[in-house]
């Protein structure tokens, strides 16, 4: 289904519109994202961030626009001149290389640490139960989780969830992992750890997509940066030129907010 285009965006966005009850949520969002990219976004509540996010995974089906994922469509099949939508089962194989951390963890309440981290690969990829619990294991010690490898989410702080979810996303082995205000719930101390984890996949070369309000984490690990205002984007840019000089009063007014 994709690996079609090698030199092709990782994703590309053209024209993506939703509309959500009588809110113009996003209005012609154009972007690409190159394999190894991190690329934070940042705005305001409401410019529609969040929404983005959740339309670039197709979990919110957008009204307009088309998704790339290496050169490849995804989300809708072309049938003469019509444009159908894909089917859930069909839309798995994007999904799985497109992994997402929601900001509330969403870990199964009744599954330990290490059992919400093998859920979905032998369930949804069918993989050896051995083979995950191995994986699974080493991506909780990669996370420094292994002391809590059989406790349960009310057993854990904030910080260890949210680190458990990104466990549990990259046991999927996903190509590129969308990030969604994943530090907002969380004291500045068990911020500090979920970002360290972050940076570290950056490090290593994990594509990222991450709606943030974390301008520190922003200006010294995101390659570029997407400044969204009333569901357009505003200004983009290397962080350390944006934030040294924006060109908009919203971004001036955001990140005089933000403490910049």
């Amino acid at each position: 289904m994709f690996d079609t285009a090698p030199d092709a965006p990782l994703l590309e966005i053209r024209g993506i519109e939703k509309t959500l009850g009588e809110q113009h949520v996003l209005r012609g969002m154009d972007f690409t994202v190159r394999r190894g990219e991190v690329l934070a976004i940042i705005g305001a509540s409401g410019s529609g961030k969040s929404t983005l996010l959740r339309c670039l995974n197709l979990l919110i089906r957008p009204d307009n626009g088309r998704i790339y994922w290496q050169g490849a469509e995804v989300g809708w099949h072309q049938r003469g001149d019509k444009r159908l939508p894909m089917a859930e089962r069909e839309l798995l194989p994007f999904r799985t290389r497109l992994g997402m951390v929601f900001q509330s963890f969403n870990l199964f309440p009744h599954m330990s640490a290490l059992e919400n981290v093998c859920e979905a690969p032998m369930t949804v990829q069918h993989r050896d139960k051995s083979e995950v619990r191995a994986e699974a294991e080493a991506l909780l010690a990669k996370v420094r989780l292994s002391h809590r490898m059989h406790a349960y989410p009310h057993q854990m702080s904030g910080g260890e969830q949210q680190r458990v979810a990104i466990a549990r996303a990259l046991a999927m082995r996903p190509e590129a992992l969308l990030f969604d205000e994943v530090t907002s719930a969380l004291d500045p101390e068990l911020k500090a750890e979920v970002l360290r984890v972050m940076r570290e996949l950056a490090e290593e070369g994990m594509t990222m997509i991450s709606v943030s309000h974390e301008m520190d984490f922003v200006r010294n690990v995101a390659d570029r940066v997407i400044f969204m205002h009333a569901g357009r984007i505003a200004e983009q840019g290397v962080p350390a030129e944006v934030f040294a000089d924006p060109q908009t009063p919203e971004l001036r007014a955001f990140l005089g907010r933000a403490g910049d």
